[in-house]
């Protein structure tokens, strides 16, 4: 065992003092563009962040075999921090970030200023070492705890998880109170059972192996800012998984990985459907205070429905369905701004912005969007049906206050549109060869280019 461990301990050692050195952590924000005017990922490859902030790696991290990003504090711990990179400011257990203190950092990253201590008995009592204010512990298929036992890591400690075998720890985990933690399921058959994150300030499970975190597997966020990363094929298969109010950044790049529903929410929210027919749940975003975004890239992923604010406000939304067949049931949003961008012959069922709404763009290329496209937001509605082939079912556009751009530029694009938009303009574009073939309708103080424009 010990041999296995001290590769694992150098390896941590020098990621953490390359990336306390190197990362720069913070993004322009979730809803950016590049100059291509491709989205921007809502986050870099950062997984620290200067200065020992605590935080914990989002989805975009570096992949690794392994080992964890997750920044601490611990400005209490004793000598080194293996496998975190501390500078936290010593207050007392369990004080509650201040207001406000982790706005703008990266999703699935919170600050951790509690000041930890690894105590030495605690640890080896639970099989483990400590190394600076974290304790590490391997757990292999001869464990007690963690197989046959709920495995509690010690309180007021960061604590890293290494599931080393094939079928280990099938028992509960318990993350630490005041500390971070990491989870690493590492092997096939691993990580089946509940992993409690409610007390700690930072939380990080990897389901790296095939078919691991599968059967009984949940993690309980509650206060920590969660990060899940569902690399393995048919990871992260068990039950539902809830953000907490921390927010929280899910990656699902595995083939078949994150087939269970998502309630996303907390400060800020991210999920990333990179894996074939990944996200085969239902995903929503609600309550979140700095914004959400959905990214579906993977083929057939995010089979089920994609929503934004259906159990709370959200300031800012972006659900992009860009994967071959992606988003193939109703994709709506209600937020103060709505950004819904469909492609390669996705979002297969309805696309809503609802009332409630203040801002929304749609945007649907090639062979996407084939029923019903609806704006009802109050300011402004942009519907963008550029591809060839897309918005073959009727496209209804009312702004409750504002104005209404529909742009029909691929060919074929657009069945039909209506257009009431009694306080403001309804302005139609059917530039695309065939376009808008059941003719145009519009109700609007000003009326503009191809409204009412007759069926073919």
């Amino acid at each position: 065992m010990a041999s296995r461990r001290r590769p694992l301990r150098a390896l941590v050692l020098t990621l953490g003092a390359v990336w306390a050195v190197t990362s720069c952590g913070l993004v322009d924000g979730i809803l950016d563009e590049d100059e291509d005017g491709d989205e921007a990922p809502v986050q870099t490859g950062a997984g620290l962040t200067p200065g020992g902030t605590n935080a914990a790696a989002g989805p975009y991290a570096p992949s690794g075999s392994g080992g964890s990003a997750m920044a601490t504090g611990g400005g209490g711990g004793e000598g080194g921090n293996a496998g975190f990179s501390g500078g936290g400011a010593g207050g007392a257990g369990s004080l509650p970030p201040a207001a406000g203190q982790n706005a703008g950092l990266p999703a699935g990253q919170s600050l951790n200023q509690n000041r930890l201590a690894c105590d030495s008995a605690q640890c080896r009592a639970v099989g483990g070492s400590c190394e600076g204010d974290t304790c590490f512990i391997e757990c292999d298929e001869d464990s007690v705890e963690c197989n046959e036992e709920p495995l509690e890591c010690p309180d007021g400690a960061s604590c890293v998880v290494d599931c080393v075998d094939e079928d280990s720890c099938l028992d509960e985990i318990i993350c630490p109170n005041d500390g971070n933690c990491v989870v690493n399921c590492s092997e096939a058959g691993t990580c089946d059972q509940l992993i409690d994150c409610g007390g700690s300030v930072n939380c990080e499970v990897n389901c790296d192996e095939d078919d691991s975190c599968q059967g009984g597997f949940a993690v309980i966020a509650d206060q920590a800012a969660l990060t899940l990363v569902c690399r393995g094929e048919a990871s992260c298969s068990g039950d539902n998984i809830e953000c907490g109010p921390a927010g929280c950044a899910i990656n699902c790049s595995g083939q078949d990985s994150c087939d269970s529903d998502m309630l996303l929410e907390g400060r800020v929210a991210t999920l990333a459907c990179d894996g074939t027919r990944s996200c085969s749940g239902a995903a929503d975003c609600s309550q979140t205070q700095e914004g959400c975004q959905i990214d579906c890239r993977g083929a057939d992923s995010c089979l089920n429905n994609m929503t934004c604010g259906t159990v709370g406000s959200v300031p800012q939304c972006a659900i992009s369905c860009l994967g071959p067949r992606s988003c193939g049931s109703n994709v709506t949003c209600e937020a103060d701004t709505c950004t819904l961008r469909c492609d390669n012959d996705s979002c297969l069922g309805d696309v809503l912005c609802e009332q409630g709404t203040d801002t929304c763009s749609i945007s649907c290329d090639d062979d996407s969007c084939a029923n019903d496209v609806t704006c009802e937001a109050s300011d402004a509605c942009n519907i963008d049906c550029d591809g060839n082939d897309s918005c073959q079912g009727p496209v209804r556009c009312e702004p409750q206050n504002g104005n209404c751009l529909v742009l029909c530029g691929g060919d074929n694009a657009c069945e039909s549109v209506d257009c009431v938009a009694d306080n403001g303009e309804c302005d139609i574009e059917c530039v695309g060869e065939d376009s808008c073939p059941n003719g145009t309708t519009c109700d609007a103080e000003a009326e503009r280019n191809d409204c009412d424009q007759d069926a073919d």
